[in-house]
């Protein structure tokens, strides 16, 4: 059966259940309240109106409650005349009531009128209590009809919290009654975004400029708000709020300056900032704001918790306050960390005061960790650990596993969204309850999330894109036991799950099922092979540039091409593609192997480079980080080429990185010279190409057109950017570039 998360024991029948038009639905006493939920589910997936009776007899769906079960937990059996669901309270029906769902989709993917659903037992129940997924909506603002599709999903994934990063520097999405200007100037900025997904430049955009008008943006109002408790209540997830204090806090101070500590005008940050974004923690009137506005918020939420935030706090601002460096002397406290541990511990007050536990990020730790605060573990395990050791609760969140917002496949074959990677596979493997945890200390674990951050998720699209398939692995991590799990059942149970997406028209990422390209130049040919996250995976390639089919030759062994080559591959299972087809070009062009040496009269970086790594036939990759196929130089450099015998070209092309966050920029201009009697004679020159100057994160090839023939020493010349230009975030420092291949065609 492919239920996910796998539930905790299925036990299949013989049997079968068919409903249809004439099946009823009956509900018990205690859950009677519920029945119009209950029936817009079943209706959501067959489109059958079924009728409500007390009193059953045959081909019925009946929703008990069983006092001797644990709550959330649930009895789900199938046979050939009824469906029997018996749960420990209204969580364990609606998550047998998922079960169900799943079900009836995956069984009867072309089917409309009736639907037929195996004969089963299942007893089921979850692993930790904390199932969560959390959704920025701060860079990026979400419908109240996105965000009850969002809990949509994470109900039929048996998720039961939904974390509301509510305001960031981006945006204050929350209606706030003492605080009006949080709504009319914190919930707006100016629209600098880029939606074009090959272009990931959330960094370094042009702040608003005085009379531009603000208009990206919203707010969510305190009716919308109740909407969407009740709306999560009713499937049984419970909604965390987020205020996100000291730092990211620029809309906050956008807003009401006075809470900063250098007075001056501040606008809502168009894009990522990482400084001169926190409120003064020496000012009282910072204290009295807080009071008010957790007291709004708390008043509005009823689960028991608030988020404050409390992560990567720029304390440069308080280090060069004297108020705040007064403030430290008076009240004996260590340093900046301990002025932030000052703050966290006041909220922390007030939070409690308004009969509430505070919750933050693991940045909480530092300086001293309130006394009955929560830690979301995001920097790793360690702040989790070190908080459970001291008997502390914790969400277990680290960013290696859980953050969504990373790419999910081969950086060439991903949409340019993320800084960072994060398989599947890798999701999967995450044991929530660390090893070096005693057992009484594992019980402060309280559970896991996920969590999607926005800066690059500008539309629907590519929130679910990001989201799926990854949200499965984390609803397992979080539901199924550690010893109950297996990736290899895993995949096989999430084979259906990717044909009811299909169905459904939502976009996902297949990449789990796509193969990895790998390769190996020696400067004469290429030697390529695949792998894949599944185990023994059919994978079937052409190198002619035609789509693979599952009569394409099958992969089992390096291959070597030694020409130019289009390689396309995919995976397929019982003569059916299973995953996406990738593609690229392998170049083995007419330098390939020639000897390269800089000619230019000042560089830096002659003995940290490989000069060979020009010429060797290896290409290098978005996410370059350990890929030793890019050569850095910080200065322009001019190259010498020697080939052993003359030789026509038509162009020459560079790659070249930019990651601009890094201060690593493109190559600005190429030019290219070949030798002749009378010295070196320009044939080729690309102009300033500015296109690789604008901000972002972004694999280039430039082709400079030379054609030439007879060429026996050729010089290419790479310019690189003197200066990072004005509004560029790392402003006036010098550039360095990346390089991975001269191609000579």
């Amino acid at each position: 059966m492919s239920i996910i998360p796998k539930p905790v024991d299925l036990q299949r029948t013989e049997t079968s259940f068919l409903i249809n038009e004439k099946t009823t639905l009956s509900v018990g006493n205690e859950l009677k309240t519920h029945t119009n939920f209950l029936l817009q589910e079943i209706e959501k997936c067959t489109s059958l109106q079924l009728t409500v009776t007390d009193a059953p007899t045959e081909n019925f769906i009946v929703f008990l409650i069983d006092n001797n079960l644990k709550a959330d937990n649930y009895h789900l059996n199938i046979t050939n005349t009824h469906i029997k669901i018996e749960a420990g309270n209204y969580g364990g029906a609606v998550y047998a009531l998922q079960s169900l769902k799943q079900l009836i989709k995956i069984n009867n993917l072309e089917q409309t009128k009736s639907f037929i659903v195996p004969g089963l037992s299942i007893k089921d129940g979850p692993e930790f209590g904390w199932r969560g997924y959390m959704l920025d909506v701060s860079r990026h603002f979400h419908s109240v009809k996105e965000i009850k599709e969002v809990l949509d999903f994470m109900s039929e994934l048996k998720l039961n919290r939904f974390h509301w990063h509510l305001s960031d520097d981006q945006g204050f999405r929350l209606e706030m009654k003492k605080f009006p200007k949080l709504n009319q100037i914190g919930s707006w900025r100016v629209d600098r975004n880029t939606t074009d997904e090959n272009i990931n430049a959330v960094w370094g955009r042009l702040p608003q400029q005085e009379g531009e008008v603000a208009s990206y943006g919203g707010f969510y109002t305190r009716e919308q708000v109740k909407e969407l408790i009740a709306y999560g209540q009713e499937r049984n997830i419970e909604i965390l709020p987020e205020i996100d204090v000291p730092g990211h806090s620029q809309a906050i101070i956008a807003s009401y300056p006075e809470l900063a500590c250098e007075k001056k005008k501040y606008y809502v940050a168009t894009g990522a900032v990482r400084e001169n974004n926190t409120l003064c923690p020496s000012n009282a009137y910072t204290y009295e704001f807080m009071q008010a506005v957790i007291s709004e918020v708390a008043e509005l939420f009823p689960i028991g918790y608030i988020h404050i935030g409390g992560d990567e706090c720029n304390k440069s601002n308080w280090k060069k306050h004297a108020q705040c460096q007064n403030f430290i002397k008076k009240h004996n406290l260590k340093d900046e960390h301990g002025l932030q541990s000052y703050f966290i511990h006041e909220l922390e007050k007030i939070v409690n005061a308004n009969g509430k536990e505070l919750i933050g990020w693991d940045e909480i730790l530092d300086g001293g960790l309130a006394p009955n605060a929560t830690v979301m573990s995001w920097r790793g395990e360690k702040g989790g650990i070190e908080s459970a050791k001291m008997g502390h609760d914790v969400i277990m969140s680290p960013s290696s596993y859980q953050y969504l917002d990373f790419k999910q496949g081969q950086s060439d074959f991903e949409p340019n969204l993320g800084y960072a990677q994060t398989l599947l596979s890798k999701c999967y493997s995450y044991k929530v309850i660390p090893d070096t945890l005693t057992q009484q200390e594992a019980k402060y674990i309280l559970g896991t999330q996920a969590n999607l951050w926005s800066e690059s998720i500008s539309d629907w699209g590519k929130l679910t894109y990001m989201t799926f398939p990854r949200l499965f692995a984390v609803a397992e991590n979080a539901w199924t036991s550690q010893k109950n799990k297996n990736w290899d059942n895993f995949t096989e149970r999430l084979k259906p799950q990717f044909k009811v997406m299909e169905k459904q028209g939502l976009r996902f990422a297949k990449s789990v099922f796509n193969p990895w390209l790998h390769h190996q130049g020696n400067g004469k040919s290429i030697k390529i092979w695949f792998t894949s996250e599944i185990s023994n995976p059919e994978i079937r390639y052409t190198l002619d540039g035609s789509e693979p089919s599952a009569k394409s030759n099958l992969f089992s062994d390096t291959l070597t091409i030694e020409k130019t080559a289009i390689v396309k591959a995919a995976l397929f299972e019982n003569d059916s593609r299973l995953g996406d087809v990738i593609e690229k070009e392998f170049f083995v062009h007419k330098a390939a192997g020639v000897p390269v040496k800089i000619v230019s009269e000042t560089d830096e970086t002659k003995s940290k480079i490989n000069l060979n790594a020009l010429t060797d036939l290896c290409y290098g990759q978005l996410l370059e980080r350990g890929d030793t196929c890019w050569q850095r130089f910080d200065n322009t450099v001019e190259f010498e080429l020697s080939f052993d015998k003359p030789t026509d070209i038509e162009s020459v092309t560079i790659r070249s990185l930019r990651h601009t966050l890094q201060t690593l920029y493109a190559a600005y201009r190429i030019e290219v010279s070949v030798k002749d009697t009378d010295g070196f004679k320009q044939v080729g020159d690309s102009g300033y190409l500015n296109e690789n100057i604008i901000q972002g994160r972004n694999l280039f090839s430039n082709t400079v057109n030379c054609p030439t023939k007879g060429v026996t020493i050729l010089r290419v010349k790479v310019i690189k950017v003197k200066e990072i230009p004005e509004n560029h975030v790392n402003e006036g420092k010098q550039a360095f570039m990346k390089l991975d291949e001269i191609i000579v065609l």
